[in-house]
């Protein structure tokens, strides 16, 4: 949608962060974290090729999102410790658990 207000926070920071949803304790099951930077992408041509079929042109926005950072956190099979399971750029993947 043109003129979006998260293309437009967007266009002035590029950092995101994409979180899910929680469930209620005690079905919880885990939270997970998207993060990076977002780069508009101005090209008419690469824009219309990703459309679906059929899809009016219409004037949007499209973000290439670069991911810096992704991190699941949960619980151990006995439910009586976190446990986190990241990635970051440079860093690789890391598991620690936590009371």
């Amino acid at each position: 949608m043109s003129g979006a207000v998260k293309a437009l926070d967007l266009r002035r920071d590029s950092r995101f962060a994409l979180h899910s949803g929680s469930d209620d304790p005690p079905a919880w099951s885990g939270d997970a974290k998207v993060a990076g930077r977002a780069e508009e992408v101005d090209d008419d041509e690469q824009k219309a090729s990703i459309r679906n079929e059929g899809e009016p042109a219409g004037d949007s926005h499209l973000f290439r999102l670069d991911v810096t950072e992704l991190v699941v956190v949960g619980l151990n099979e006995a439910r009586d410790r976190m446990v986190i399971e990241s990635w970051h750029e440079g860093r690789g993947v890391e598991r620690r658990e936590r009371t």
